[in-house]
């Protein structure tokens, strides 16, 4: 119910009387079948019995009573009826947007009941039209009605209606990805079908050919279209068309047309890995992810190619990169970012690369005594996590504070560890 509210923007207006608890907004600039307080002397019996009967509607969702909420919304859907096309539109919204609120909490509703609400819908407005088949598509799919999902955006692409298309360009675009995206996904089925043969083989090159058409001219446009670039890659790839997958990703990822999009950039490292590419690609695809999103899982991986590099900057970077990674709350107590912290610290001891530490150290070190090595630290480590504590300590040690009051819990730790050896 706040989804509802958020996006029609309902709200009571005061304690005064019933007739003031009023929606007073519902869609960008106005979406509400209340006139003004000025005007509200000139409003009809109609119109105040809807009125009513929305804040009833509104009131009962609030306290999901979602059998009496629908019993109001079919009283309410009188409001179609209305003559003027503004109020009628808005009153399509209204039940569109409510209904299918009502419906996905009514303990009886079935996918019929939906059917027949989003075909209602379609047919008493064209202002979401499109919107309108795209939520009803997901629905079918989520329910496992493909074949009646597919026919939706195929009936919804072709969709022409003046102005009216033109404005909701955005909607229709997309609709015209699901339908490639749909297409895809028929070619996934017939690709893993156990039966093989020349009509079998040609089925699938069709379902491919009709995909990939649709998925290349939406792709080719500025926008975020992650699953639709996955797909079309998966073809290509499927067809040994590695050249061609790679231009795709690159340009989604280095296009400066397109939005930035860290998922651009963790798709093109997971191909150039599957292809074997040199660590080098690899070291440059990661390194535009660090700048963009410095706590990406990926980051271990990209400490680890960074310490297999023969290049000095290229250490020290890995060891900001580990550092930064531990700078976030979510990684404070991942044991793998220790671990990979003190493979880093060991190697450039061993490379005599010390000052590189230091200087790295000097300044985090207020941040991070207080962060990660405080004496509380150290008794929920030893109480949680004892692996956790003993890399700890050895980070610690590396980084030249083994004194610390967290060490203590460790040497604790390190005994009765060899005491259960014994």
């Amino acid at each position: 119910m706040d989804d509802i509210e958020a996006e029609l923007n309902l709200s009571d207006v005061s304690d005064a009387s019933e007739d003031e608890r009023i929606l007073r907004k519902t869609e960008s600039p106005s979406l509400s079948h209340v006139p003004s307080t000025n005007a509200r002397s000139k409003e009809s019996g109609f119109h105040k019995s809807a009125r009513l009967c929305l804040k009833a509607i509104r009131d009962a969702m609030l306290h999901h009573r979602w059998q009496e909420a629908a019993q109001y919304l079919a009283a309410y859907s009188q409001t179609l009826e209305e003559t003027t096309a503004h109020r009628q539109s808005l009153a399509c919204e209204i039940i569109w947007r409510i209904g299918t609120e009502v419906l996905q909490h009514h303990p009886n509703s079935q996918l019929e009941d939906f059917n027949a609400l989003y075909e209602r819908m379609k047919n008493s407005g064209v202002k979401n039209y499109a919107k309108i088949c795209l939520e009803h598509s997901f629905h079918l799919l989520l329910n496992g009605n493909f074949n009646d999902a597919k026919r939706q955006l195929s009936v919804a692409a072709s969709w022409k209606y003046g102005k009216q298309s033109a404005s909701q360009s955005m909607e229709l675009k997309l609709i015209h990805a699901y339908c490639g995206f749909l297409d895809y996904f028929i070619w996934c089925t017939k690709k893993s079908s156990p039966t093989s043969s020349d009509a079998n083989t040609r089925e699938l090159h069709s379902y491919f050919r009709q995909a990939s058409v649709t998925l290349q001219e939406i792709i080719t446009q500025p926008g975020v279209w992650d699953p639709f670039v996955l797909s079309y890659v998966d073809m290509l790839e499927f067809y040994n068309d590695q050249e061609g997958a790679l231009k795709v990703l690159q340009n989604y990822a280095y296009n400066k047309d397109y939005p930035s999009n860290p998922n651009a950039h963790v798709y093109l490292y997971q191909f150039l890995k599957r292809h074997k590419a040199p660590p080098a690609k690899l070291i440059s695809t990661l390194k535009v992810l660090c700048c963009l999103v410095p706590s990406h899982e990926l980051m271990l991986e990209y400490c680890s190619l960074l310490l297999m590099s023969e290049v000095v900057e290229d250490k020290q970077d890995c060891l900001t990169v580990a550092m930064n990674l531990l700078d976030y709350p979510s990684w404070k107590y991942d044991l793998n970012a220790w671990i990979c912290l003190r493979k880093v610290l060991t190697v450039l001891k061993k490379k005599k690369l010390k000052h590189l530490i230091d200087k790295e150290w000097e300044k985090r070190k207020d941040l991070w005594l207080a962060m990660h090595y405080r004496k509380c630290h150290g008794k929920k480590d030893s109480e949680e996590n004892t692996g956790l504590l003993l890399v700890k300590a050895k980070v610690s040690k590396l980084l030249g504070e083994h004194k610390r009051g967290y060490n203590k819990f460790s040497s604790s730790a390190r005994e009765k560890k060899e005491m259960l050896k014994r």
